[in-house]
Order: C-alpha cells, then structure tokens, then sequence
C-alpha cells in the first residue's frame, strides 16, 4: 500500500475519532439536576473580566429546569436564562437566551446582545466542567462551537442598523416638518385678514 495513502488513512480515521468524541458543545454528561444545582450555585463578582464586566449580577431559578443570571448597572441591564432539557439520564442540553442592552447600544444592541451571550455561555461551560471563567475564550472562542439564536451580532449587521435608524430619524423630521406647514396654513386661513392686519401698538 502507498505510503501516502497510508498516512492519508490514518489522519482521516483520527480526525473522524475526534469528531465522534468532541458530541454537541452544549450538551453535558450529567443529569439536568446537576447541572440545575451548579448554574444556580454560579458565584458571579462584579469584574472587568467577568462574564457581565463590572454590572451586579444576582442568580435565581424556578427549582427544575431554568436559571436567570440577571446583571444589572446604572445604565445597563442584561438577563440570561439557561434552560435545561434531557438528553438521557445522564446528560443535559442547555440552551442561553439572553435580553436587555445598554443605554447607549443603540444600532450596535446586536453586536452588544452577542458579546454578552458569548460571554454567558463560556461562564456555562466553565461552570459545568469546574473550570475557571477564561476571558480568552469569553470573546467567542467557546460559543462558537454553540447553535446561534437568531440575533444578527455581526458587524455588518450593526452597519445596516445604523443606516436603518438614519433613515427613520430623516423621515421623522420631514413628517414634523410636514405637520407645521400644514399647522401654520391652518392657523393663517382661520385668521381674518383684518386681523392679521390689525397692530398691536396702542392708539
């Protein structure tokens, strides 16, 4: 046999071995209780380098299936709840949906709302594994691997958006402008002309 094709074989039955261990990222080999009870016990300090920067964040849950990391500031509030579903006995599929912005987002809330989430899920990963929160991997490395939510995070996105709110901004001011004209015109035809006319200096 060609040595090539030997060493093509083997690289190929390796990658496929890996593949076949690495299952869904975001599925874990534990019971949905386990991971009920570590991402409800989830420690989250105020940090720049935390999974919400330096926002409060408190943990809460509804004892079965869903835990709420609710992080909030003086201008910014972000909320992620972790629902957990059976896979089998022992191992569980987590979903993070998150909601919220900055008061400043505004067309970047996409961009924002995915780094927040990307963020979210790799404190998920680190605290199912018992792992510490790398902030390398908060910026996508871990979440990339995750099924999206639908939410355009992407630049280009935040670009579209940005033109988007332009354009209403601009149709919002001809419309006012429209309005006072069509004010001024009413105003002018219900005052008499003598009126109009009339000085307002005294006699």
């Amino acid at each position: 046999m060609d040595v090539r094709f030997k060493t093509r074989l083997v690289a190929v039955s390796f990658a496929v071995i890996l593949l076949a261990g690495c299952g869904k990222p975001d599925v874990y080999a534990m019971s949905r209780d386990q991971a009920y009870k570590r991402l409800n016990a989830a420690h989250i300090e105020p940090s720049g380098d935390g999974p919400f920067f330096r926002l409060a964040t408190t943990v809460s849950g509804n004892g079965v299936n869903e835990v709420t990391w609710d992080a909030s500031g003086s201008m910014a509030h972000h909320k992620c709840t972790m629902t957990l579903a059976k896979e089998d006995a022992d191992k569980t599929k987590v979903a993070v949906d998150c909601d919220g912005g900055s008061a400043g987002s505004g067309a970047a809330a996409g961009m924002e709302h995915a780094m927040i989430r990307n963020r979210v899920i790799e404190m998920v990963d680190a605290t199912l594994k018992g792992r510490p929160f790398n902030p390398a991997l908060a910026s996508g490395a871990t979440a990339a691997r995750w099924p999206g939510d639908g939410v355009d995070g992407s630049m280009i996105g935040a670009m579209a958006g940005a033109i988007k709110m332009e354009g209403d901004i601009k149709r919002d001011i001809r419309e006012m402008e429209r309005k006072d004209k069509e004010y001024r015109a009413e105003v002018a035809a219900e005052t008499p002309d003598d009126a109009q006319g009339m000085s307002t200096e005294p006699q």
